[in-house]
């Protein structure tokens, strides 16, 4: 019977796999921090506007505003993360066939 080969050290060229999908998720995580405060911030401004002209048509503003803001940036979070969750599975997936030692049967 032989022992399996003995596990190595994943190198560095195996972190840079799929390096385009990491920049996207950091640059969409990004976006939505900045949609965040920025929409936050104008939501406030309009909501300060539109707040003598009829009653409550600041606090419509400013709620709606705020409403939408939340929704678009967590739109752009939820992608972010399902593209991290991707890559995760990925390499959870990699290092289990690699534990394996590629020797991995049919299913019984």
């Amino acid at each position: 019977m032989t022992s399996p080969p003995p596990t190595t050290a994943r190198g560095p060229e195996v972190e840079e796999r799929f390096g385009a999908l990491r920049t996207l998720a950091a640059i969409l995580k990004f976006f939505a921090y900045l949609v965040a405060i920025l929409g936050t911030i104008g939501a406030i401004i309009s909501g300060i506007e539109n707040f003598g002209y009829t009653l409550g048509s600041g606090l419509a503003a400013l709620i709606g505003g705020l409403l939408l803001t939340a929704i678009a940036a967590l739109f752009l979070f939820v992608y972010a993360e399902i593209i991290r969750l991707g890559l995760a599975i990925e390499h959870n997936t990699f290092r289990s066939a690699e534990g394996q030692g590629g020797r991995a049967g049919p299913l019984p």
